[in-house]
């Protein structure tokens, strides 16, 4: 069985270095970005499985790159995204609608452990 390819957009390198490490020990092949421009660049180029992506970062933050992947053909329409963020408000969440997100995780309100749960639940229940 060929490996799950994920893309982990973290703009906290300690985060960032951590989930990466906990999703390659169940497996997962992980790219990695440290913003939105260059997470465009990888996920365009790679076409990973699975996309985790941070909100707030700049100056592309994770919803605007998620709105372009979306915007950018088939594969980006099918794409599973995840979103991290440490904001919980409406406004957020009327931006995330158009953008079909599997999950939108608030980083105080969730584990690492849990992120990586999510992620194997995904995979486990995707239908390809």
């Amino acid at each position: 069985m060929v490996n799950k390819k994920l893309l982990l957009v973290e703009d906290s390198e300690p985060l960032r270095n951590v989930l990466a490490e906990k999703l390659a020990d169940e497996h997962f092949d992980v790219l990695t970005a440290g913003g939105g421009e260059e997470g465009i660049k990888i996920a365009q180029e790679q076409k990973p499985d699975i996309i985790i992506t941070d909100i707030v970062m700049f100056p592309v933050d994770g919803l605007e790159m998620a709105k372009r992947i979306r915007e950018s053909g088939e594969w980006g329409e099918k794409v599973r995204i995840i979103a991290l963020t440490n904001q919980n408000s409406s406004e957020e969440e009327k931006r995330l609608a158009s953008l079909r997100l599997d999950a939108y995780l608030v980083k105080a309100e969730t584990s690492l452990d849990g992120v990586v749960s999510l992620v194997k639940n995904i995979f486990t229940h995707k239908n390809a």
